[in-house]
């Protein structure tokens, strides 16, 4: 067809191709994925990229000291994530899909016996 039917996932851990992608990509893709990772200045900027081209986007659970583990860890960068991109960025809500990461269960190790009841509630 002379457009997709479905959105493309555009997923690369160099913004400089997700970038490049978002300029050929016909209709509304989705990114996967931005981050508070690298900080929030680069989140921002990520952001606004993504929001400029009219894609949605996935926002994992990470911030600049890592990954989310905790349920309260994952509330917490999931909350920030969407103040800042509807509030500050004034992304659209209804593109933004969060990605609270569930981590490797049944490993054995104590430490990790609870991040699948984390990932769910």
């Amino acid at each position: 067809p002379d457009v997709a039917k479905v959105p493309f996932m555009i997923d690369s851990s160099k913004f400089d191709i997700v970038e490049a992608g978002l300029k050929w990509c016909q209709g509304k893709p989705i990114i996967n994925l931005i981050s508070l990772k690298p900080g929030k200045a680069e989140f921002i900027r990520h952001a606004n990229i993504v929001k400029k081209h009219g894609a949605a986007v996935v926002v994992m659970a990470f911030d600049e000291q890592g990954q989310a583990a905790t349920e309260e860890e994952k509330v917490r960068i999931c909350k920030l994530s969407y103040d800042i991109l509807v509030n500050e960025v004034r992304f659209p809500p209804e593109d933004i899909i969060f990605d609270p990461n569930i981590l490797t269960i049944a490993t054995g190790l104590e430490e990790h016996n609870n991040y699948g009841v984390d990932f769910i509630n």
